[in-house]
């Protein structure tokens, strides 16, 4: 039997039977990938809808009567947690957490008299404070007091948010807020935070959800096991799809090693 050795090979310039059949099984290969990457995320597209999470809903209920000043208690409360919501995202850019921590603390401070005030402003001075001697210790000891005296100014302003605002003691809202307050008082609200606000509530607490999002497979959400695992395994079975056809290929045309 007659065998050919010839195994040149040039994808775009295929110049035996071959190297053309070995070509044609690869963009195959290819054709199956892309559409199995691309096509499920052209579908993700376009059967998503935006989704508000519910801290959203609950902002867009209270943020006009907060911006006015009109809010009871409660709404400025609602308020407060829907701040929180985002400012617990761990994507959070610098930029806007800035603009969030300056709404929060204008909401709270409006709302206070002037004991109140001076009282919570000087607690969050003291866990700024304490904070940065934590990160500033360089031995045991100190370590040790630092975390200590950080402990207590935590203490002293979870207490007084939780009256503030009737969170339950040591919530992961008064967590958030109290290492986001401002220590300052903000007796305006900054044009440029009210203006900027809604847009990044938006960002943050909307997001674009469908059946291929919602529906879960083997404990996961659809579309995390379709693009963490799925591709992962069409991408081995392509592999050894490829590795037999051109072994087929091989016999057929006599090529042996």
């Amino acid at each position: 039997m007659e065998t050919n050795n010839n195994y040149d090979f040039s994808l775009f310039k295929p110049k035996s039977e071959y190297t053309r059949r070995v070509r044609n099984i690869i963009v195959s290969m290819l054709i199956v990938w892309a559409v199995a990457v691309f096509g499920f995320q052209i579908l993700l597209l376009s059967l998503q809808k935006p989704t508000p999470e519910k801290s959203f809903i609950a902002y867009e209920s209270v943020w006009e009567k907060v911006k006015s000043g009109s809010a009871t208690a409660d709404e400025k409360k609602t308020f407060a947690a829907s701040i929180a919501a985002v400012l617990g995202k761990s994507t959070l850019k610098k930029d806007k957490k800035e603009i969030l921590a300056n709404a929060l603390s204008w909401n709270l401070y409006g709302s206070l008299d002037s004991s109140k005030k001076e009282n919570l402003l000087k607690s969050v001075q003291e866990l700024r404070t304490s904070t940065e001697n934590l990160g500033k210790s360089t031995t045991d000891d100190g370590y040790l007091q630092a975390k200590e005296s950080l402990n207590e100014s935590k203490k002293e302003l979870f207490s007084q948010l939780n009256d503030i605002y009737g969170f339950e003691s040591n919530s992961l809202e008064v967590n958030i807020i109290a290492f986001n307050l401002i220590s300052s008082d903000i007796q305006q609200l900054d044009e440029n935070v009210a203006t900027s606000l809604p847009a990044i509530m938006k960002l943050y607490l909307v997001h674009n959800q469908s059946f291929l999002t919602d529906t879960k497979f083997l404990g996961f959400p659809f579309h995390y096991f379709y693009t963490g695992e799925f591709l992962l395994i069409l991408f081995v079975l392509l592999s050894l799809i490829y590795s037999k056809r051109v072994e087929h290929l091989q016999k057929k045309l006599n090529i042996v090693e």
